[in-house]
């Protein structure tokens, strides 16, 4: 007989319903009655799947007959269709495996990304791709000496690395006309101390006046509705992102 009757028979002998034997194998009756009736065959995996339910040889069910091979020579059809169906099994999990993998390794970059444009302070912590670095800024005027407070500070001489920080330094020892130097990683602050200008490169003085002239021009252009203005552009950022890479300086004395 032919592989077509020989399921249906099969079938009949195990009391199954097409509808039972598709819920066996993971299809639908559809399909099962396709089989039956030869519009089409399963495939490897599930001709595998049936001899192991039925309890028969693959190469009966296959040929309708048991097939000999010289075993010194030749593996049997079902062996080799077992080690096909194997190796098709293996390729499915390390596929589902690596891609689980590139997902979760996606996902992470994301969240450090929306962490590090959020301004996140935990997640930058935790962000292998950022590196440690030490700002300055000016110390803003009655700040409470426990109280959290945010200014931007110029995370390098050139003037073109900026970040907004959230921190608290304590109380003014009594330095007159201070500064604060952050020890931080992104937006997360591991250290920050009080020093006195003469500590600070003039540098880093200059940046922070030009942020200042910059600040006073963006209050004016919006007063003025005179956007037109490319530094009121530059400020934007300042104005609604935590880290900004435009150059801004200032005067050296």
């Amino acid at each position: 007989m032919s592989f077509k009757d020989d399921l249906k028979e099969l079938r009949q002998q195990s009391n199954l319903t097409q509808k039972e034997l598709a819920k066996h194998l993971y299809v639908t009756r559809q399909t099962v009655s396709a089989w039956e009736t030869g519009k089409n065959m399963p495939n490897l995996e599930t001709l595998h799947t049936l001899s192991q339910l039925f309890n028969i040889p693959l190469e009966k069910l296959l040929f309708g007959e048991e097939i000999p091979m010289n075993k010194d020579k030749y593996q049997s059809v079902a062996t080799q269709i077992d080690l096909d169906v194997k190796l098709k099994k293996r390729y499915r999990l390390w596929t589902i495996a690596l891609s689980s993998l590139i997902s979760l390794l996606a996902v992470g970059v994301a969240i450090l990304m929306v962490g590090y444009h959020s301004g996140s302070s935990t997640i930058d912590r935790i962000n292998p791709f950022l590196s440690y670095q030490v700002g300055y800024a000016k110390l803003p005027h009655g700040k409470k000496a426990d109280a959290d407070w945010t200014a931007w500070f110029t995370d390098n001489m050139m003037g073109n690395d900026w970040s907004k920080l959230t921190l608290a330094t304590g109380e003014n020892p009594g330095i007159k006309d201070p500064y604060v130097m952050a020890f931080h990683k992104g937006n997360y602050v591991k250290e920050a101390r009080i020093v006195p200008k003469s500590y600070v490169n003039n540098f880093y003085i200059s940046n922070l006046k030009g942020l200042e002239a910059l600040n006073n021009t963006y209050k004016l252009a919006k007063k003025k509705s005179t956007k037109d203005d490319p530094l009121y552009a530059i400020y934007q950022k300042f104005h609604s992102q935590y880290h900004v890479m435009d150059t801004v300086q200032g005067p050296t004395k």
